[in-house]
């Protein structure tokens, strides 16, 4: 049965829309006032990240731990690692990870199947399988916690 979770020490507020299976954890801020915010199923935004402006979030996305995603596009099947900043304009592909710490600049356009690393934001290598079973792990380790 589907689900969503909404920790109370979360802000869900304006034009969002939550896929099924979505978890929003403490101290997670999304904010809808300057543009709706679509957020897929199975999908996670971990504690104290914010998600603001016209967004769109695919499905079995993790949002880590202090991460921003300020007016971008994301697919299906990433992985945003902790403190990662996504900037307006951006368009990441399905199946990519941004590594913790990296900053992606405004309107960049990351292609499917790679791994994201720096300031700014560079593509370092493609994905392996092993790095495809670990966004799986992400994703499905947070939609474990809703049952």
């Amino acid at each position: 049965m589907a689900k969503q979770f909404i920790h109370n020490k979360a802000s869900v507020e304006g034009e969002v829309v939550l896929g099924d299976n979505v978890s929003v954890w403490p101290g997670a801020s999304i904010r809808g006032d300057e543009g709706r915010i679509t957020i897929g199923d199975n999908t996670n935004i971990q504690d104290n990240a914010t998600v603001h402006g016209a967004t769109v979030i695919g499905n079995n996305v993790t949002i880590s731990h202090g991460a921003v995603v300020e007016s971008a596009t994301i697919g299906n099947n990433v992985l945003i690692g902790i403190n990662a900043t996504v900037l307006n304009g951006v368009e990441i592909a399905d199946w990519n990870i941004i590594a913790a710490g990296s900053v992606i600049a405004p309107n960049t356009k990351i292609g499917e199947g790679n791994v994201v690393m720096g300031v700014p934001g560079k593509i370092v290598r493609q994905l392996t399988e092993k790095d495809r079973a670990f966004i799986d792990f992400a994703w499905k380790n947070y939609l474990a916690k809703l049952k």
